[in-house]
């Protein structure tokens, strides 16, 4: 089971005199920061590869082709069939 990530919530007005220490926390740490506005959520600040991680889940999981793959490849698998060598799929 993937480790639960922490995050720490700043209202945007406390935000600019700690964003140094919020930004390192969050590359640091890897704690995600949620910035709240008249007590609501506004907006989020997480560390950058965290951020291309979700960009390309989001990329993968819009195209429809790409998920039908997917699929298609777990059904295989449940089916017990044969698997390909990195060899036979990409010819290296």
């Amino acid at each position: 089971m993937r480790k639960r990530k922490s995050f720490q919530i700043v209202p945007v007005s406390q935000l600019k005199p700690r964003l140094l220490s919020v930004i390192s926390r969050v590359d640091k740490a890897g704690e995600d920061c949620i910035v709240t506005r008249n007590g609501k959520p506004a907006a989020i600040i997480l560390n950058y590869a965290d951020w291309q991680r979700w960009k390309e889940t989001m990329e993968v999981l819009s195209d429809k082709k790409e998920i039908r793959q997917i699929r298609e490849g777990i059904m295989s698998l449940r089916r017990g069939e044969k698997r390909k060598t990195m060899k036979e799929v990409f010819g290296e």
